[in-house]
């Protein structure tokens, strides 16, 4: 019975994560951001991380806005945001992140945290006027 005992404590602590769980697909005015959204939640399997993906394309005035939300076994990836071009007429920027850390760890819910991050050098985008360009992370984020 100790032995017993003994290798239950050597077993890593995997925990079933509870995630927001959801897609977004919706065309926006610019002058309509930032736009914020609501999720449904989910529980996940058993070692699963929850998981998060924006897609924001701007063509001219309007946004198209791309959102998935939900459980993975992907491995954890910090908040990356990456902008793939650079106007004119055309911007397309992503969000990536899968986290462990804690019940809805996946948490954005707003435009406003993507806009606002600084590029790897440090300046702050002007994401959909079509300046700036390259991928920058959460945690260099400026307020």
């Amino acid at each position: 019975m100790l032995a017993f005992l003994g290798v239950t404590f050597l077993l890593p602590d995997v925990q079933t994560l509870y995630c927001q769980w959801g897609t977004v697909e919706v065309v926006k005015n610019v002058s309509e951001l930032p736009y914020e959204w609501t999720n449904s939640q989910t529980t996940c399997e058993t070692g699963e991380g929850c998981r998060e993906t924006a897609i924001l394309i701007k063509n001219g005035p309007q946004v198209t806005l791309l959102l998935s939300k939900g459980c993975t076994m992907e491995k954890d990836q910090e908040a990356t945001v990456t902008e793939h071009r650079a106007g004119p007429g055309l911007s397309i920027i992503s969000y990536t992140r899968v986290c462990r850390h804690g019940f809805f760890c996946n948490d954005l819910s707003t435009t406003d945290r993507l806009s606002g991050l600084p590029t790897a050098t440090g300046a702050n985008p002007e994401c959909w006027r079509g300046q700036g360009r390259g991928t920058w992370r959460e945690e260099d984020r400026t307020e």
